[in-house]
């Protein structure tokens, strides 16, 4: 997975992965994703961001297993990107 970029590449992302998640039946866990995604309109990039954080934060911790190694990878990937965005602010 490549570094995101910016808002909107979180924001593709986000809704990728709430679809993936809700294939998989963990709906719990892709609506968490997908109310983290509607942020995103929000005009407070913290805002966005903060609920993002929270959402993956979830999956990682209840996905139990359902994602491939490659999709908890890139999980971790974007958790470390926020992170590293929040150290910077």
């Amino acid at each position: 997975m490549k570094p995101l970029s910016n808002n909107r590449d979180l924001y593709e992302y986000l809704v990728f992965l709430a679809a993936e998640l809700k294939k998989r039946k963990l709906e719990e866990l892709s609506e968490a994703v997908s109310f983290a995604s509607r942020h995103a309109a929000s005009n407070i990039s913290t805002e966005f961001l903060g609920e993002a954080r929270i959402a993956l934060d979830r999956v990682m911790n209840e996905e139990d297993g359902m994602l491939t190694a490659q999709e908890r990878a890139d999980l971790s990937f974007v958790v470390k990107q926020l992170d590293d965005a929040f150290n910077r602010r």
